[in-house]
């Protein structure tokens, strides 16, 4: 099994450190909103990746944070009459049902930063004791970024180079431009924290780092986050528990790919930030999950209307081809192999691939034929049942998904059933009459609405005529 690693930019043999155990960490929201397709593709990715690692045999110790208290929070709560924490809980609360809804698996370990205070001052006590960090006369605290001679690998950036092309925030009390905040002074009346240097917040970097200690140890297995934490979240997290641990943050640090909409990055600026509740008042929650998986992880991911719409029709066709599946196979005997399966980790031992594997079902359906090679079939659907937990997609009923499919384009559509169900008897009986013209009619008018026919030897059924 390879995955690629991000701090030596190449595919590694995953070799946890302890036999058969793996501990991930995979940084989370800041529960100043409302979960966004940015963080529905993270969740995602790194829930079929700790799903894939427990497949594979290992005890999977997966950890994930929610940053519960900065400035954004604080000042909302203050807007709202109510607590930081209290407005935390109900952000906390509205994010775990959304992830329950595109069923995402819990984490192990869903660790909150106002739950660690005590371990975070410990920590920058140490910094500060072993040279890393230096506190100022206004009870700031920073890190000093050359004093990590290390800084930089993560995101392949040179200390020289950081100052030209990065802009960094500078402020008088700083020994240096480049280094960072581990502990921020508030005033006596802000919400804060009391600390050995006055009264304060937890620097952004801080919290992930002393999590990570606290619950999983000094070095875990994998680090994970979307590519937009690698610089500056991560690469100060590294250096600090580098400096604090004398031992690597992590052996792997995996990170998924950022996303655009309809090919325009997605911001608040640009007024096409998406909010995954709205995805789901159109869109079936394994629709979300196989727009994402259907794409490699580490690439950038357009989740415009269009892709959804193409993930449905997908998966739609998809299902149609496991009802047929199960109908043929109906009453045969279980002989089956494990091509498919194998076919499958093949796929996700090369760095996770959905896309592959979902892009090779695709061909292996489309080259079924009449549905007569019993054991293809059973082993297809063994597949599918070994793997629909790991990927979150294919675990309807085949005729409740399409049945669910067909009424929401019904809907949208303004036909119903029993219009269409007219319709066709009529034509049975135009045909019956061999009023063929008629026939036709019927058919070219239905079709205007958007429902196609299809004539089989026995009968005529009806569908979507936008799914194909």
């Amino acid at each position: 099994m390879r995955v690629y690693n991000v701090l030596h930019r190449k595919k590694e043999e995953f070799v946890p450190q302890e036999k058969n155990k793996v501990k991930m960490y995979v940084c989370g929201m800041t529960v100043n909103g409302e979960p966004h397709l940015g963080h529905a593709r993270q969740v995602i990715t790194f829930d079929m990746i700790a799903q894939y690692l427990r497949f594979k045999g290992y005890d999977v110790i997966y950890a994930s944070n929610y940053t519960d208290i900065d400035d954004r929070i604080i000042n909302q709560a203050k807007e709202l009459n109510i607590t930081p924490i209290e407005l935390a809980d109900k952000r906390i609360a509205i994010i775990e049902d959304v992830w329950n809804k595109i069923s995402v698996s819990q984490p192990n370990y869903k660790p909150r930063v106002t739950k660690f205070i005590p371990q975070i001052i410990d920590f920058v006590s140490d910094l500060i004791a072993k040279g890393y960090a230096y506190s100022t006369d206004n009870g700031d605290v920073y890190f000093s970024v050359k004093k990590y001679h290390g800084y930089g690998s993560l995101s392949n950036r040179k200390i020289d180079e950081l100052k030209n092309s990065v802009r960094i925030e500078s402020a008088d009390n700083k020994q240096d431009a480049l280094d960072f905040a581990l502990w921020k002074a508030v005033d006596a009346n802000e919400f804060g924290f009391m600390s050995p240097w006055g009264k304060g917040r937890p620097g952004w970097h801080i919290e992930c780092s002393t999590m990570i200690k606290s619950i999983l140890g000094n070095t875990i297995d994998i680090h994970g986050g979307g590519k937009d934490l690698i610089f500056p979240h991560h690469e100060n997290e590294l250096a600090q528990s580098t400096c604090e641990n004398n031992a690597p943050l992590a052996k792997y640090w995996i990170h998924n790919g950022l996303i655009t909409v309809d090919g325009q990055k997605m911001s608040k600026s640009f007024k096409n930030f998406v909010l995954v509740k709205d995805v789901l008042v159109k869109y079936d929650p394994e629709v979300l999950r196989y727009a994402v998986l259907v794409n490699h992880y580490t690439s950038t991911l357009d989740m415009g209307d269009n892709s959804f719409k193409q993930a449905e029709k997908n998966l739609y066709y998809f299902y149609n081809v496991i009802k047929n599946i199960e109908l043929a196979r109906k009453d045969t005997n279980d002989d089956y192999d494990e091509s498919v399966l194998n076919l499958f980790t093949e796929c996700m031992d090369d760095d996770f691939n959905s896309a592959k594997f979902i892009a090779e079902l695709f061909s292996m359906f489309s080259k079924l034929g009449k549905y007569d090679n019993y054991k293809q079939l059973n082993s297809i659907m063994y597949a599918i049942d070994k793997v629909k937990n790991i990927l979150g997609i294919f675990r309807y009923d085949a005729d409740e998904f399409i049945y669910k499919i067909k009424q929401k384009y019904l809907k949208e559509l303004n036909v119903n059933e029993e219009y269409i169900d007219s319709k066709i008897n009529q034509r049975l009986m135009a045909k019956q009459e061999k009023n063929y013209v008629l026939a036709d009619e019927i058919r070219n008018e239905l079709l205007s609405l958007g429902i196609m026919l299809k004539d089989s030897k026995d009968k005529t059924t009806w569908d979507i005529n936008q799914l194909y």
